[in-house]
């Protein structure tokens, strides 16, 4: 279908410009508004007494006059050129003075402006000279990060990733299910079930199976994204608001004290009482006369004298050129820690002192001190300095929060933390950190659920390993083992490797992902205990240190993808989760969206297909019957279960944990299979048991689940020989065979992902602890999780340290 002119967007160039005469058009609203209602504001804020902008105002300014006048009058009567001089001074000091306030609040009135018109420099700039291409935007199908706002946006007859900020009116954008309008928009097909989008409305179109109730497995179409036009530029709203309100940010606790001593102490008290009193007490010299005391040097230069040191006489310039000359040097010190490298000689070393700024080196130059004052005088500064005055918040401050973490404590997309998988060896590695399984007896009382009775047991007792894994501080995902001897676990972690390439970090599963996820999105929105599944991360280097290369891919072929999720009961929840029904937290527990997602491959060399799995570990878990060791393949007894099941559910709690799997297989798939996805019950338990095959034990699968890696393309060995009981069928095309053929499958192991904390960050708060400044850390997620961020950050995360952010209806 041939998209028509109206649906192809904008081009780059029109979008550019039409958002720069948009901008534009805010910048002459403001200003015709200011002249209709606040006429030279600016001079308000300089002379009006009760502004805390200004060191010196009409009171003062009066007093001054009063001085000149009366020092003039006096110097003419006495005929004394001293007094002539004296006035002749102060004139110059108060025109100064006077003069340097109303520069300094007309530049604080219009510094924000200014800043606009700079940008809007910029944009007419790259208006003319723009050529974007492809691969200038974010993929697509980039893993979702809350610090990052982008929406598919139509630029130039392609669908392409665009930040909010560059939106405009009359762009044509793809809105998926369960996301947020950037904007008020109208959907291009007249007949949609929402003509209309309002800024930040969750587009959620109905779900045929909302509230269905049924017992075995469904198929259901997948939610269609709807192209609609933005009828307003996004970034408008939050330019006038800027606009708006830039003038109203507190008053810096200096700027509070200096009008405290300034005005409301010396000014509006000292100064009139002393002014008052001389006077009377002259009047009674007068009156009174007891030496050769003149009435002029009474009544006008000893009043003057007496109250011209109350009067802001050098101050005013003083405090000015001071902050001018502190941000200066700011702006220096602030340019001179970028080209700073900190960097020790191992990145992957745990951050010491040592590796924090030398304070010493940062000596600044005279002549990039001399541009940074005369840039901040002549009002075309790097930084904000009249609106915001980062030298006063940094001078005075004894609290630092922060209302999120992603991308500004720490990376944007949380590395993998630790890896669990199960094995038969007798020892433990020393360093396993094991104490995130906690106390993994079997117990059928306290044991989460229902137990599955099954008629084997292991030949030898399992062991639940967990290695615990490093994040490159200066890299977003590079990470490494903290077990020197991992590899004696190699051929455990293998297939996890394996699983990694051709599922979660497969190029050519990511639409297919991105459209699941904003399905179950949808799906999570008529479950109030369950928190949507998010994209996945980035596990490629954890594939990469296990040994794996890029190409190991090409030797297998994608053929289907296949999507299974399920609804959790609140009751199923409580029953199964004993974490969860021991815990008393002041915030709902939410839980992730069980579900599943899994590849169906086919190995060029040998013709063989493969299903690789991940998901959340329940789903998975009820999927499988044995686990692979290293080995050998082995069943999974309900000890085993339970190890998995603890493991998940804490992990789940703190952390985001992906559990993977893997299974043969011997039937051809439908192409239908991929383009719905599969709903099972929410208690399904019950139907893998109807599927559930006798399994071999010790079967020689080595080459199916340990790929022998020699050369830098990999080698991989598959094997018909692990099919299970399934009987040869046609092609599954319906729900119950697609249900029956994900089950059977073989427990590979379980990675949690952490989001870690930036080196940058963990310093400064380091550093503000030793200045006594502490940092407070606001959360929008559970108690449980902030702890955990809390402690990587060397917060205290004890009692009453967790200061919640979610409104009243998601707790």
């Amino acid at each position: 279908m041939e998209t028509s002119v109206e649906e192809a967007g904008l081009g780059t160039r029109e979008a550019l410009r039409k958002l720069h005469f948009e901008i534009e058009a805010v910048l002459q609203q403001l200003k015709i508004a200011q002249k209709a209602r606040r006429t030279k504001s600016w001079i308000r804020d300089t002379f009006h007494h009760a502004s805390q902008h200004s060191t010196i105002n009409w009171v003062s300014a009066g007093f001054l006059v009063w001085v000149v006048v009366a020092l003039f009058v006096a110097s003419l009567i006495d005929n004394s050129f001293f007094l002539l001089g004296e006035s002749l001074l102060i004139v110059v000091l108060l025109v100064c003075n006077v003069s340097l306030e109303l520069y300094n609040n007309k530049l604080r009135h219009e510094e924000v402006p200014n800043r606009v018109r700079a940008v809007l420099e910029k944009i007419k700039k790259i208006a003319t000279t723009v050529q974007w291409e492809g691969k200038n935007y974010p993929n697509l199908c980039s893993p979702f990060s809350p610090c990052i706002t982008l929406q598919w946006t139509y630029r130039d007859n392609k669908l392409v990733n665009l930040p909010w900020a560059l939106l405009v009116k009359d762009d044509v954008i793809l809105v998926r299910p369960g996301q947020l309008s950037p904007g008020y928009c109208e959907a291009i097909d007249k007949s949609s079930e929402f003509p209309l989008l309002h800024a930040k409305e969750v587009y959620s179109p109905s779900l045929q199976s909302a509230n269905e109730i049924f017992s075995a497995p469904k198929s259901r179409k997948p939610l269609e994204n709807k192209k609609y036009r933005l009828l307003e530029t996004p970034y408008l709203n939050n330019l006038r608001i800027y606009l708006e309100q830039a003038l109203d940010r507190p008053i810096t606790l200096l700027n509070q004290q200096r009008h405290l001593v300034m005005i409301k102490i010396i000014e509006r008290f000292l100064l009139p009482m002393t002014f008052f009193g001389v006077l009377l007490v002259n009047l009674f010299r007068y009156l009174f006369p007891l030496g050769r005391s003149t009435s002029s040097e009474m009544f006008l230069v000893v009043p003057a004298a007496t109250i011209l040191p109350l009067l802001p006489l050098i101050f005013p310039v003083a405090w000015n050129l001071l902050n001018y000359f502190g941000l200066a040097r700011f702006q220096s010190i602030l340019d001179i820690s970028r080209h700073i490298e900190t960097a020790s000689d191992n990145p992957l070393e745990e951050d010491t002192e040592d590796t924090t700024i030398d304070h010493s080196e940062l000596t600044c130059r005279r002549q990039e001190l001399w541009k940074n004052f005369v840039s901040i005088i002549k009002g075309k500064p790097e930084l904000l300095v009249h609106s915001a005055n980062i030298l006063h918040v940094l001078g005075t401050v004894t609290a630092l929060g922060c209302v999120d973490k992603k991308g500004i404590l720490s990376w944007p997309n949380p590395t993998a933390e630790k890896v669990f998988f199960l094995h038969n060896n007798e020892t433990v590695s020393p360093s396993s950190s094991l104490g995130n399984v906690g106390d993994l007896s079997v117990d059928a009382d306290s044991a989460g659920g229902t137990p599955h009775h099954y008629s084997y047991e292991s030949p030898s007792t399992s062991v639940a390993e967990v290695l615990d894994l490093t994040h490159n501080h200066s890299e977003p995902f590079k990470l490494h083992f903290d077990d020197q001897e991992w590899q004696q676990f190699l051929s455990s972690l293998k297939p996890l490797g394996l699983a990694i390439l051709l599922n979660t970090c497969n190029v050519d599963t990511q639409e297919h992902y991105a459209a699941f996820c904003s399905h179950i999105t949808c799906e999570a929105i008529y479950n109030e205990n369950l928190i949507p599944v998010t994209n996945r991360r980035c596990l490629c280097e954890l594939a990469k240190e296990i040994g794996f290369v890029d190409q190991a891919q090409k030797i297998f072929a994608l053929e289907q993808q296949l999507s299974t999720f399920r609804h959790l009961q609140p009751e199923m929840v409580r029953r199964d989760n004993k974490y969860a029904r021991s815990l008393h937290l002041s915030t709902k527990l939410k839980f992730p969206f069980p579900h599943m997602f899994a590849v169906i491959v086919k190995e060029l060399s040998s013709g063989s297909v493969q299903l690789l799995s991940e998901g959340t570990a329940d789903i998975i878990l009820d999927s499988c019957v044995d686990y692979w060791d290293g080995h050998d393949l082995c069943p999974l007894t309900h000890s085993d279960r339970k190890k998995i099941q603890d493991f998940y559910q804490r992990s789940s709690l703190t952390a985001y944990c992906t559990a993977f799997a893997y299974r043969p297989l011997n039937k051809c798939i439908s192409s239908k299979v991929s383009g719905v996805y599969l709903e099972l019950p929410s208690d399904s338990r019950h139907l893998y048991m109807n599927y559930r095959s006798p399994t071999p034990v010790h079967w020689d699968c080595k080459s199916v689940l340990e790929p022998k890696i020699k050369t830098p393309l990999g080698q991989f060995y598959s094997t018909d020989s692990l099919l299970y009981n399934d009987p040869p069928s046609l092609d599954v095309s319906d729900a119950e065979s697609c249900f029956q053929m994900q089950c059977n499958q073989v427990f590979i192991g379980m990675v949690t992902m952490q989001y870690q904390a930036l080196t940058d960050m963990v310093q400064l708060i380091e550093q503000l602890e030793r200045a006594c400044i502490r940092f407070v850390h606001f959360s929008k997620e559970n108690e449980l999780r902030s702890r955990v961020f809390s402690e990587k950050m060397g917060l205290e995360s004890g009692w009453n340290c967790h200061i919640s952010l979610l409104s009243e209806r998601n707790r």
